[in-house]
């Protein structure tokens, strides 16, 4: 059984704290153009196929789709991101935004939760995601100034069929509890929520399941992933951010204790989502 170990815990903060520290901003093109070719780097790395759509007025900050089909007569699941983050100011902050650091067990710097640690995650566990269904990552590098070059070309974007997409991140409550974020309900969507909820209970917590994406900066209508990839497709929310995240906000922060359940619940969805 998989299990998110120390080892994988070292591997996650790592990659991350390097991402953190590129500051992946606007403003800071070198910093965009950096952590977009450690991506494809991960991704090389684990036989993924690499595909860059380049923004002729900003080269810096390409949409990158990574692909993994090994699996014939297996479903393709979708993974939509961003790997840039919101500005920082660091005399707000308690800490350097710009440097991964630990604070009464969270792990607090600019985008750890939206969302460097659920793509660095996600690589991780790719392996074993892709030994149950066929994969496709689509990340952009522009979420934080409202989409504008992907939501002009996510629409003529030629992608296979994909079968269930899943949301860059999710949500625990501070009671414990999980949020699970649905849309198009679907036979097999539902086993896969039951599932969840079932790992959760033997987790020793409970479940909302909420039929609504997550919220969205720029509003869901300037969303290049509801508008022109979501469709009437599945849709689920999965993701490890919690009460005290603090999305955008000062001293972002994530807890990594709820890394394991996270991974867990992925390789569930895909798991008994290639089963139905």
């Amino acid at each position: 059984m998989f299990e998110w170990n120390g080892a994988m815990i070292n591997k996650c903060r790592a990659m991350v704290s390097e991402w953190v520290g590129l500051q992946p901003i606007e403003s800071n093109p070198s910093g965009l153009q950096s952590i977009h070719e450690a991506i494809i780097k991960e991704f090389s790395a684990r036989d993924f196929q690499i595909e860059v759509i380049e923004n002729p007025d900003a080269l810096y900050r390409p949409i990158v789709i990574a692909s993994k089909f090994t699996l014939e007569e297996k479903p393709v699941v979708g993974f939509f991101g961003h790997y840039d983050v919101e500005p920082a100011d660091p005399s707000e902050w308690n800490t350097d935004p710009w440097i991964l650091t630990d604070v009464d067990g969270r792990w607090q710097g600019r985008g750890v939760t939206d969302n460097l640690v659920p793509i660095a995650q996600r690589i991780l566990i790719s392996d074993l995601l892709a030994e149950s269904v066929n994969l496709v990552f689509v990340l952009q590098g522009e979420e934080e100034i409202g989409s504008p070059f992907t939501l002009a070309t996510y629409g003529s974007l030629k992608l296979p069929n994909v079968d269930l997409w899943i949301e860059e991140t999710g949500y625990f409550y501070k009671d414990g509890r999980h949020r699970m974020m649905v849309l198009n309900r679907t036979s097999k969507l539902e086993k896969v929520i039951n599932n969840i909820t079932q790992l959760n209970l033997d987790d020793g917590r409970t479940t909302n399941v909420r039929d609504r994406p997550l919220n969205k900066a720029f509003g869901a209508d300037k969303c290049p992933c509801l508008v022109h990839l979501l469709k009437d497709i599945p849709y689920i929310a999965l993701g490890p951010n919690d009460d005290h995240s603090k999305v955008h906000g000062l001293n972002e922060s994530i807890d990594p204790k709820l890394l394991s359940i996270s991974a867990r619940q992925l390789l569930t969805a895909v798991k008994v989502f290639a089963d139905e």
